[in-house]
């Protein structure tokens, strides 16, 4: 089992800077001076809190479009539609998936394929809490995945042998958001859910995906 999935994390450093006041010596004659000696003046603006927005995941077609999944899969891929939550199938039994998906505040599900062929290939993201999040993943080190956590991002994926051809499947998990592909291979399904997640941080700026 190999990992190929490729993540990039871009991390933000913020410079605080301050300044320190000086204090003026009174006249004689003057009453005692009530400037600063040195603790900061409380702001009367008040501080601006971060606006975080409800999830949203783009369309199918945004997250993979044809020309890539083409590239990637085969030149006669055809975008076969979208998939509920129940619809979607799983190749590789992984404990507590399907009810993730089921139980999604915000759910998409998309399908490519080769027309009149069993080649196919699928993707999934979900909402999820942080105790459905735990479910899944304890499900795939069981079921045997390979995992990897690069900044934000924790990935797992797996491929075998299967009748008819290679199968494999990638998830990745983001804050509250749980991506699956699944299809012929690592390769394949690597690059389609990097495809999703980064359509999914481009829709959700304040995320911090």
């Amino acid at each position: 089992m190999r990992i190929r999935v490729v993540m990039s994390v871009v991390v933000l450093s913020a410079l605080l800077s301050g300044c320190a006041d000086g204090s003026s010596t009174p006249s004689p004659t003057a009453e005692p001076s009530t400037s600063s000696t040195g603790s900061p003046i409380p702001s009367s603006e008040p501080s601006a809190e971060p606006i975080v927005e409800p999830l949203t995941i783009p369309g199918c077609e945004t997250m993979v479009p044809l020309a890539f999944a083409k590239a990637q899969f085969s030149e006669s891929t055809e975008f076969f539609g979208e998939l509920t939550a129940a619809e979607y199938s799983f190749r590789i039994e992984v404990a507590g998936a399907p009810e993730a998906l089921t139980s999604a505040e915000v759910f998409r599900g998309c399908n490519w394929a080769v027309p009149n062929s069993d080649g196919s290939f699928s993707l999934a993201v979900a909402s999820v809490t942080a105790d459905t999040r735990a479910a899944v993943q304890a499900g795939l080190a069981a079921a045997g995945f390979t995992s990897v956590t690069m900044g934000t991002v924790s990935g797992f994926d797996t491929e075998f042998d299967g009748a008819v051809s290679v199968v494999g499947a990638t998830y990745l998990f983001t804050g509250d958001v749980m991506i699956v592909c699944q299809g012929t291979g690592i390769a394949l399904t690597g690059a389609i859910a990097g495809s999703a997640l980064d359509a999914v941080r481009v829709a959700n700026p304040t995320l911090s995906l």
